[in-house]
């Protein structure tokens, strides 16, 4: 029989939480300090609600009872501090200078934490620089990961319970650790992540962009989130040097930062040699080649950028859940749309900013497909399904299976509601395609010729609810469901 739940321990790691969100609200205050904005009371007296909260949940559960959290509790903390995260930093969007309604501002900052990118606010160049450091921001805190940004900075969850929060929140088929502690595990990673972002900020600074722009443009990338700060996003610069840097920042964070670590350690040997980057690689290569043949048989125009620079931007950013878009996109043809939404459902590499169902996971089917074809010539022989030369047990390889229907089925579920509101399916299947795999691109109705703002409030919650699972890998959220999960 499973142990009681520990009500205490889930709101005092909560409250934490929201004491660190808390100090996280200061920098964007700085900012509007810095270029004399108004909006600086805003983040200051969000703040000070958002520590005052996070205070008494401390102060009420110091005394009360056993601070362990088992896997029930973790699964909670991490489910839960997402909403509440977001509850709190929509606040700024409702109070600044261009304040935007309540069910926009939800949409908004879960958008940003769950590094989609889809927005409702058409016009951002009039935002404080402020506010559009936060959005940027959330991108940036969200793109590893809540709980992983906590437990590199609570040394109490150096545990137990800390692992079955990273397992629950990080993203993947299995979860592997750099060190025997998890939490020099989650400072290792940030590291590499902190790097990029410093490397990225500084490449981009060299270019056109300014050190300001430079920053929101680097949290969007090394995310994969694609909120900009300009309307006609990274298309604003006509730069294709700021294209190919921000490629290759999208394709490096597609990427699993444990790989990128192992690279410090064991030279860059270690991730040529490993399966997922080798299909990863393979499919944005043929993806490309796709793209191009697609181009040339409608007979488009053959500059250098439009026949490579823009398609492999393009395909990068659908790739990796970034979202980054391009003036013409939706010209390219059918057959782009289609290759678009096939590279939103696939997603990266486990272990990396991105979305999607993942690489990974696409490699288990396939090996899987091909040993259930060679049982029908062989069956008396035994197939194991391998990734990076490690077999798999049949319970993962079921799980894999489950994980991928589910997807699909949420895909089709959603897709159909949306269709009762007017829209039509391609619309509606590229919305939640998009919304599932944390990508925030846009077509039709969302596209060029529309906007996530003109949803009505019903599709956006459902967009939201989209969002959510699709970040947090379908289980973790969905468990939350069963009734069997909250039984004594």
């Amino acid at each position: 029989m499973a142990a009681s739940l520990n009500p205490a321990a889930i709101v005092r790691v909560i409250g934490r939480l929201l004491l660190i969100e808390a100090i996280l609200m200061l920098i964007p205050m700085l900012i509007s300090i810095l270029y004399l904005e108004p909006d600086w009371i805003v983040f200051l007296a969000t703040a000070a609600l958002t520590a005052a909260t996070g205070g008494l949940a401390e102060f009420f559960t110091k005394k009360n009872g056993s601070s362990v959290i088992r896997s029930r509790e973790g699964f909670i903390i991490t489910s839960v501090i997402w909403v509440i995260f977001s509850f709190f930093g929509m606040i700024p969007f409702m109070l600044c200078h261009d304040s935007i309604g309540f069910s926009d501002a939800m949409f908004e900052v879960i958008s940003g934490f769950t590094t989609t990118g889809a927005s409702v606010i058409p016009d951002v160049e009039k935002l404080s620089h402020g506010i559009l450091f936060w959005r940027a921001f959330t991108q940036w805190i969200g793109g590893l990961g809540i709980i992983l940004f906590m437990l590199a900075v609570l040394p109490e969850l150096n545990k137990a319970s800390g692992i079955s929060m990273f397992n629950a929140e990080a993203t993947g088929i299995t979860h592997d650790k750099l060190h025997p502690r998890i939490r020099q595990t989650a400072l290792s990673i940030w590291g590499i992540y902190a790097l990029l972002t410093v490397g990225s900020t500084l490449l981009l600074w060299a270019g056109p962009m300014n050190l300001f722009d430079s920053v929101c443009q680097t949290f969007a990338a090394i995310a994969t989130g694609g909120f900009s700060t300009r309307n006609a996003g990274v298309g604003f610069w006509h730069s294709d040097y700021i294209i190919s840097v921000l490629t290759v920042v999208m394709f490096l964070a597609g990427l699993n930062f444990i790989s990128l670590y192992n690279i410090r350690r064991q030279g860059i040997k270690s991730i040529l040699k490993n399966s997922v980057f080798r299909y990863f690689t393979g499919i944005v290569a043929c993806a490309y080649a796709l793209l191009l043949l697609s181009t040339l048989i409608r007979g488009a125009e053959t500059s250098w950028d439009s026949l490579f620079l823009y398609p492999v931007f393009h395909i990068v950013s659908a790739v990796t859940s970034t979202g980054f878009s391009l003036d013409g996109v939706e010209s390219w043809g059918p057959f782009s749309l289609f290759l678009t939404i096939f590279l939103m459902i696939c997603g990266a590499c486990a272990g990396s900013t991105s979305g999607g169902i993942k690489v990974d996971r696409l490699i288990v089917m396939k090996d899987n497909f091909l040993n259930e074809i060679k049982k029908t010539v062989f069956p008396k022989r035994t197939y194991v399904v391998q990734l990076n030369g490690s077999a798999l047990n049949n319970g993962l390889v079921t799980r894999i299976s489950a994980f991928i229907t589910l997807y699909i089925l949420i895909i089709i579920i959603a897709t159909a509601i949306i269709t009762l509101f007017g829209y039509s399916m391609t619309d509606s299947l590229f919305m939640v395609s998009s919304c599932i795999g944390c990508n925030g691109l846009g077509y039709g109705a969302t596209g060029a010729g529309g906007s996530f703002a003109f949803l009505p409030y019903s599709v956006k919650w459902l967009l939201m609810a989209v969002m959510l699972i699709g970040r947090l890998e379908l289980f973790t959220f969905l468990v939350l469901l069963l009734p069997s999960f909250w039984k004594r």
